[in-house]
């Protein structure tokens, strides 16, 4: 029983051992692209195979350094995205602005560059994502033309926790009839959208958990991402897809939740 005992803690030992490796040296060095088809009646045909590219939670300057911000940056000019989407928490206090300007600056969309405001964000951030081309939108839209009469909405809202999110005045005046994306930080905010029309939101702010421990995770939840805090759920049509990010916080670690971009191609189901 004693050997019996001893082999399983020693099991037990070695996986710990093999986590926790994981977690803080390899995980954390790894980027994955999450790539996504949306197929819908509500995008045309001149629409088709538009591609967006959607990314989140740098936190750059804590433990995401200037390498890992050149390669997230890369990686999506890489794709040669239509359109580029940035889901807030750009960076901490401390973090090398000139470096960080100059890497969203390089960030490169057909259509354009978008973002909304993290709860992380303050005025320095928003400088800085308008500095480098991105449009900010607090409680706003915008609709991206591809041809004349071709296009989608983008609907940015301000971020549940610290920020003024204000749906009817984002959605004020926005054609639902064609395919309709809303981004804001908080997964949570889901929950207040019932009464709008709209086909996909995009969230963040959970980093997925981070180092994601089944069971244990349903306890470690933050403000904003209490009910909705990982992966995607769709229901009466809508579906919210709440993105890794890429940067971390907290502690140097990554488990069952790699860093991600997320690709998104828009597909005519006519």
């Amino acid at each position: 029983m004693l050997k019996k005992i001893l082999t399983v803690l020693a099991v037990l030992a070695v996986l710990s051992f093999i986590a926790y490796y994981n977690a803080t040296r390899v995980n954390t060095r790894q980027l994955t692209v999450r790539e996504e088809n949306i197929y819908s009646a509500k995008i045309d045909e001149d629409t088709d195979g538009l591609l967006v590219a959607y990314f989140s939670d740098l936190y750059f300057g804590e433990f995401l350094k200037e390498e890992d911000l050149r390669t997230v940056t890369d990686r999506i000019n890489a794709f040669h995205p239509d359109l580029i989407v940035f889901g807030g928490d750009l960076a901490v206090e401390n973090a090398d602005r000139s470096f960080l300007l100059g890497c969203l600056t390089d960030l490169q969309a057909t259509y354009g560059k978008y973002a909304v405001n993290g709860d992380m964000d303050d005025e320095r951030s928003q400088t800085i994502l308008q500095e480098a081309g991105f449009v900010l939108l607090e409680n706003d839209h915008n609709t991206i033309d591809v041809d004349r009469n071709s296009f989608i909405n983008l609907v940015g809202i301000d971020n549940l926790l610290n920020g003024n999110p204000d749906p009817a005045s984002a959605f004020a005046g926005v054609d639902t009839s064609r395919y309709t994306i809303v981004v804001s930080h908080c997964p949570d905010l889901f929950i207040e959208m019932n009464g709008y029309d709209f086909d996909r939101f995009l969230a963040g702010h959970s980093l997925g958990g981070q180092v994601y421990l089944p069971i244990i995770s349903l306890f470690d939840r933050p403000e904003g991402a209490k009910k909705y805090f990982k992966d995607k759920t769709a229901t009466n049509g809508k579906t919210l897809d709440i993105s890794n990010g890429v940067g971390r916080t907290g502690k140097n670690a990554r488990l069952f939740a790699d860093s991600e971009i997320v690709l998104y191609t828009l597909h005519s189901s006519k």
